[in-house]
């Protein structure tokens, strides 16, 4: 009885694997990990029991294995199934898994692997084994020819595993002669168990292989014929090949090259004798540089001819340097000295807060030698005087420290200084002597700021402008000197920002040194006194450099009250425009709006509309200077839906920010992103983002999921802000360029999400969601964001209130958020007016936003399809009972004009006095009806929205039956993409009374297209007047009735019915649909041949 409980548990297990195993089902990780823990207990409950385990099964374990492998089940949760699956595998199947363990590093492929190790034969998993321990490409090789040649029924050719095979590509790296050898004779036993991954790095190192061999464009067109290597890296790879092979071309060219060239060619050269030969051929600035730049050439060249090239080119990096001077020998006498002279040029644009730390960092760690070779490179002679005591014996001191001792005990002797002292000498006079008297100062801003420091603290300074000592004091900057009073005196004299960067560079002991304190100085005046100073005080702001201030003496105020949010800031700044207290020259005028786009960095972001109203205002050379505030135009740009204008800035701009210039991908037409990307691209070969959203664009999702999953396990471990807000990008560009359901499940399972919201997305992926969620999702959406403080767009707001069956009180709380919104204010009284049945505020609301959207957001089609939303309401919700009591004719046809006046819709007003002429022209019964229908449809057209055939049904029975206006009637059923019978016969009703009835109705392709007996009726001429009747009742019958339309041809003539052939076939041509007709025309007519 136990036993067969057992089995039962067995079959019952293998089902379930089975149906997730061959069905399109998904498995969540719940109801793996559910099934997991089944499967595992049966196992050992069978491995106690009589009968042997399932698991020892191949057919029962691979299809359990390659289920856990197809549902990308997490390898840790499949640990305890390994356990007891491990218990019943052979030796030869344990050291399988060990080596294929040991050669990928990682437990991602578990599931893989223990799918493979029921794949080969007993013998061939002892050959895996020897293969997956070689430790050279030639002993793998001697091995899989053995195997080879010891199975002559393998045809030559080994089946081995992804694992064998990635063994022999990271062997082969120092011969890929030899691996690519061994690849001719290996194949992978299957590849439908592969992952995605795993293919693309199979592909990748066989790619490799050619490459190291020099076969580059073997390797390149084998890349370009994968399809498993996702697009970023085919791209990453060709640009590497063209770099690697640049030093080719710069040594065959015989035209000059441009410095950045070629030092780009020597950078990229793939050994340093390239670099070499490249630099020898066209030698510059920027080549040494270059070649300095790189271990190898350093290496090659030794670090004489390494320092000589840097004092020729007087290179400036130190940290270039610094890579050359850690090769001198450490027991060099002129150590000191060759410090100091290599030095020399980047000492004189290094940081002096960095040259302090980087000082006292030699100190503490003893490298004296290092010490004194950097100060005195950087002239701080009096600094490294005293570290002399303990320079290593037998070292040279640097002969600038020698001159300015000198120059110290000379001045401690005289006085006198002469006109053409050296720096030395003037240093050592403004330390030790009267630095008054110095004349023609050297170009050293250390010893320019002890002057000046000296000059402000000097009694004959009292009498001094105030303007101008403020002017002096912002030219004085912060050093170090040896003396404590000297620093404290040059460092006081500095600004106050001045003061506080430098106290934040230096270590920490060092600042009573300079300053006298340890915590970094206040404000000299707190910037939200200062602003409330301004607004009382009568002082204007008059030129462009004095918004910047407006704007952050405006930031520090709000910020000190806790209100910085881009709707307070831009309420002050109105206040200070209404109030007077900024006039600036025309010229000028575009200074205040750049400076609010600059200052919104220090909230989270500003109103999209606001800023795209300042980026399509400001002349574009003038959004060129500033970078912040282009930036944040583009996005603005991209949200409203101003792409056009994105892709403009972004063409001109030079050399533009990908990170903030790509999201022009997310609203151009895939061509045109496509074309946007590719020219960032060619900027940034290497950016990151833009290869993501190259691959994105194109559906692959694989660089994504790596980002989204590096970025999961940070955020798990610590809270990282930036890597959430990276997360957040990169899941907002998901939503914006996929197109795939699926591929965005596997986005989502990446980031590791358990509840998707609006706060796992920026601005751009939200835009893209909320037109597909439900009006109470949306709703939660933007409500998170509010209560997060984020800014909720207008636009936004717009969207959900036009969702269907929202609720009015919904939309009032919505709309409540922008209370200065008149064109929220207008979509609230539409919707009220629409609840409570009132057709002529529904009409003046429209009217009203219509007339904003023009004024104030220049017809944006973001803003128009709203306006679509609210035509559609008041056809669907007015009976016409209630537009036939509404006068509102004359609201309509206002409205009309105004649409027309769109320079885009100008045509519509053509259209419309052709198509609704009666309508147009005068006061109708349902004329302002029929007007709105027409806007609505033509609108639905030109912004591509759906056009629901009931509201088109409704407008033609309207006309048909309501009024006399047949072309009114005509357009409308034209409108129609598959009109119905009754819709026909409607038509037919409102004809008939017009004398060309049969021409419109015969020219109307979807009235006669399905029904060809309709030419047949009224093509007879002996119906008369009646036809229209006839007709209906013709159309009332589907299909037709034969004997009804052989009592209509009976009594035709033999022209009559030539005719009617003829309008058949121009009609109809030669369509099945017709041939009965035909048929029975012809058959009708030989019959009445033969009986005369």
């Amino acid at each position: 009885m136990r036993h067969t409980l057992w089995l039962w548990q067995w079959k019952d297990l293998l089902s379930h694997w089975k149906m997730y195993f061959h069905s399109g089902q998904k498995l969540t990780r719940r109801a793996a990990l559910q099934l997991l823990q089944k499967t595992v207990d049966a196992a050992r409950f069978s491995a106690n029991g009589p009968g042997n385990s399932p698991l020892a099964s191949k057919r029962n374990s691979e299809m359990i294995w390659k289920t856990i492998a197809r549902h990308n089940v997490h390898w840790a949760d499949c640990l305890a199934l390994m356990n007891v699956q491990w218990a019943v595998l052979s030796p030869d199947q344990r050291h399988f898994i060990q080596e294929g363990f040991t050669c990928s590093g990682s437990g991602h492929h578990l599931p893989c692997l223990m799918a493979d190790v029921w794949h080969p034969a007993t013998d061939l998993s002892s050959v895996y084994a020897r293969l997956l321990v070689s430790e050279t490409i030639v002993q793998f090789a001697i091995v899989v020819y053995a195997a080879v040649r010891e199975r002559p029924h393998l045809g030559d050719v080994l089946p081995v595993t992804p694992q064998v095979l990635m063994r022999c590509y990271f062997l082969g790296g120092s011969q890929p002669e030899v691996a690519l050898q061994c690849c001719r004779v290996m194949a992978l036993s299957s590849t439908k168990d592969i992952s995605r991954i795993e293919r693309e790095a199979l592909a990748f190192e066989y790619i490799m292989l050619h490459a190291k061999k020099g076969q580059w464009s073997v390797a390149l067109s084998v890349l370009n014929s994968s399809r498993e290597i996702r697009p970023s890296a085919k791209r990453l790879f060709r640009f590497y090949t063209f770099q690697a092979s640049q030093w080719l071309r710069a040594i065959a060219s015989v035209v000059p090259m441009e410095p950045h060239i070629v030092a780009e060619a020597i950078t990229c050269a793939p050994h340093w004798s390239y670099a070499l030969r490249t630099f020898e051929r066209w030698g510059s600035a920027e080549a040494i540089c270059a070649l300095l730049a790189r271990p190898d050439c350093i290496a090659a060249m030794g670090w004489e001819a390494s320092l000589r090239l840097c004092a020729e080119a007087r290179v400036n990096n130190y940290s270039l340097i610094r890579s050359i001077l850690t090769t001198v020998p450490s027991y060099h006498p002129q150590l000191m000295q060759l410090h100091a002279t290599a030095i020399r040029p980047a000492g004189e644009v290094m940081y002096s807060g960095t040259l302090t730390r980087r000082a006292y960092k030699f100190v503490q760690s003893g490298c004296w030698a290092e010490a004194i070779g950097l100060l005195c490179g950087c002239c701080y002679y009096d600094v490294a005087l005293p570290l002399a005591l303990y320079a290593p014996p037998g070292f040279a001191l640097p002969h600038s420290l020698l001159k300015y001792e000198e120059a110290v005990h000379r001045i401690k002797l005289s006085t006198i200084v002469s006109a053409d002292a050296s720096f030395e000498e003037q240093l050592a006079v403004a330390l030790h002597g009267d630095g008054t008297r110095l004349k023609n100062l050297h170009a050293n801003n250390r010893l320019r700021s002890l002057i000046l420091a000296q000059s402000l603290r000097s009694p004959n300074a009292a009498g001094k402008a105030m303007d101008g000592a403020e002017e002096e004091k912002c030219e004085v900057q912060c050093f170090t000197f040896q003396s404590e009073k000297i620093s404290r005196l040059v460092c006081r004299s500095a600004g106050i920002k001045a003061q506080r960067y430098f106290m934040q560079v230096i270590p920490r002991v060092l600042r009573r040194h300079h300053f006298g304190v340890e915590e970094i100085p206040a404000s000299e005046l707190y910037t939200s006194e200062r602003y409330m100073t301004f607004r009382s005080s009568n002082e204007i702001v008059s030129e462009r450099e004095a918004c910047n201030m407006l704007c952050a003496m405006m930031v520090e105020h709000l910020r000190a009250s806790g209100k910085l949010t881009g709707q307070v800031f831009l309420r002050e700044i109105a206040h200070c425009l209404a109030s007077g207290k900024v006039r600036l020259a025309a010229a000028d005028c575009h200074a205040l709006p750049l400076a609010v786009l600059r200052a919104a960095t220090y909230f989270h972001r500003m109103d999209a509309v606001v800023t795209t109203r300042i980026a399509l205002s400001t002349p574009s050379q003038h959004l060129m200077t500033h970078p912040e505030a282009l930036e944040r135009s583009m996005n603005a740009l991209v949200l409203t839906g101003r792409w056009q204008r994105a892709i403009s800035l972004l063409q001109r701009t030079n050399r533009p920010y990908p990170e903030s210039f790509a999201v022009v991908a997310y609203a151009a037409p895939r061509s045109l992103a496509i074309k946007a990307l590719n020219m960032l691209w060619k900027d940034h070969a290497k950016s990151q983002w833009v290869l993501l959203l190259q691959d994105l664009i194109q559906g692959d999702i694989r660089l994504a999921q790596e980002e989204l999953i590096h970025c999961s396990s940070r955020i798990n471990s610590h809270v990282d802000e930036g890597k959430i807000l990276w997360r957040r990008r990169v899941l907002g560009a998901c939503c914006a360029l996929l197109q795939s359901s699926d591929s965005m499940q596997y986005v989502v399972r990446a980031a590791n999400i358990s509840s998707f919201c609006s706060l796992d997305v920026d601005e751009h992926g939200l835009q893209r969601l909320l037109p597909l969620l439900s009006w109470n999702q949306a709703l939660t959406a933007i409500t998170d964001l509010k209560e997060r403080g984020e800014v909720v767009e207008e636009h936004w707001a717009l969207l959900v209130c036009t969702k269907p069956s929202i609720s009015l009180d919904v939309a009032r709380k919505i709309i409540s958020w922008f209370p200065y919104s008149f064109l929220l204010n207008s979509v609230f009284l539409h919707q009220y007016a629409l609840v409570h049945g009132d057709l002529v505020t529904s009409i003046k609301a429209m009217a009203r936003y219509h007339a904003l959207v023009i004024t104030e957001y220049r017809r944006c089609s973001t803003y128009l399809r709203p306006f679509l939303v609210f035509l559609k309401n008041a056809l669907r919700q007015f009976d016409d009972e209630a537009w036939k009591k509404a006068s509102v004719w004359s609201l309509v046809r206002r409205l009309f004009n105004q649409v027309v006046e769109d320079p885009k819709f100008v045509h519509w007003g053509r259209q419309g006095r052709k198509s609704i002429p009666f309508s147009l022209r005068e006061d109708g019964p349902l004329a302002a009806l029929f007007i709105v229908g027409f806007l609505y449809h033509r609108l639905s057209r030109a912004l591509q929205m759906p056009i629901p055939a009931a509201i088109m049904s409704r407008l033609l029975r309207s006309a048909a039956l309501s009024t006399n206006d047949s072309q009114c009637a005509l357009y409308f059923f034209k409108s129609l993409k598959q009109p119905n019978d009754v819709e026909r016969s409607l038509l037919v009703f409102a004809l008939r009374d017009c004398d060309d009835a049969m021409t419109v109705l015969l020219n109307t392709g979807r009235f006669i297209g399905p029904r060809p007996d309709q030419v047949l009726l009224w093509s007879d001429p002996g119906l008369g007047s009646e036809k229209w009747l006839e007709a209906i009742k013709l159309l009332s019958q589907s299909p037709p009735s034969q004997e009804r339309l052989e009592r209509l041809c009976a009594n035709w003539t033999k022209e009559e019915s030539l005719r009617t052939l003829k309008l058949l076939q121009r009609t109809h041509g030669s369509s099945a649909e017709v041939r009965p007709y035909v048929e029975l025309v012809e058959s009708l007519q030989q019959q009445k041949i033969k009986s005369e």
